[in-house]
């Protein structure tokens, strides 16, 4: 009798531990807590991931980038926006996707794309970017990727990596900007290139090519026709609306800067 209630009473505590564990809520780590990332699932194996920088005075400015299946593994397109926040982002794969990220895709130089680049190396990815993109981040004192692809040198070029395609348009938002493509999911991610729905200014020019942009955007357009989602480097995305809503900016800036430069214009003297 001994024996059989002693048994009944531990089947009863391990059950109520079961209960316990499976009712308290797990708690967020310490850099999830203080760099905090979305992870939001746009179609069957991709996902957007958006992190928040900083400015002191100004609102936290949030930055996209993808996270792709490719297979048992993983591929990400641009870091989060700072290396601690890179780290916060693998850990939020490993607990929403539990996959490994093998693939880095970076697509330009600035810090908003590549803060976490030397993160990524560290953890084993393979980094593919532009030819331009590690020279400029040296000369930026960025952190630098350790490789690139000869093959997207030039304007118009396109080459494969695993399950999504990477082109170079030409110069827009920076001269080397890239572009990514999922042809399984018909989703084009246009990074910096591409404004989001809700943009109402520019943004950074410092290196941008004003002139040169609009064709590189009417080529992206063409190339990919059959886009159903467009997933801007910030802010909310949409269709290939968003190429035109870019497009549209860009003519509005030319003619402002044309009208402040006529208007800077001195006058010429009056002749006697």
């Amino acid at each position: 009798m001994r024996l059989i209630l002693s048994v009944a009473i531990a089947a009863t505590l391990a059950l109520s531990s079961c209960n316990q564990a499976a009712e308290t809520p797990v708690t967020p780590s310490k850099l999830s807590q203080n760099f905090p990332i979305a992870l939001q699932k746009i179609a069957d194996g991709v996902w957007v991931h958006t992190s928040n920088y900083t400015v002191p005075g100004r609102k936290p400015i949030p930055s996209n980038g993808l996270i792709v299946q490719d297979g048992d593994e993983l591929i990400m397109v641009d870091t989060a926006w700072g290396e601690m926040a890179t780290k916060s982002l693998l850990e939020k794969v490993k607990e929403d996707i539990g996959k490994p990220v093998t693939k880095l895709i970076i697509t330009h130089h600035h810090l908003d794309k590549l803060a976490g680049v030397d993160v990524m190396e560290f953890e084993g990815a393979k980094v593919f970017t532009h030819p331009l993109t590690p020279i400029k981040a040296v000369n930026s004192g960025y952190p630098v990727p350790n490789t690139s692809v000869a093959a997207l040198k030039e304007p118009k070029s396109r080459t494969k990596v695993g399950s999504v395609e990477i082109a170079y348009p030409g110069a827009a938002h920076a001269e080397e900007n890239l572009v990514v493509y999922i042809p399984s999911q018909k989703i084009l991610y246009g990074g910096c290139a591409i404004k989001g729905a809700e943009s109402k200014s520019m943004g950074n020019l410092s290196d941008a090519d004003i002139k040169a942009w609009p064709t590189s955007l009417n080529w992206v357009k063409a190339t990919y026709p059959d886009t159903k989602t467009v997933v801007p480097g910030h802010g909310k995305g949409a269709d290939l609306s968003l190429i035109d809503k870019t497009l549209s900016m860009i003519a509005a800036k030319v003619n402002a800067d044309a009208k402040a430069a006529e208007a800077k214009e001195p006058e010429e003297p009056s002749k006697p």
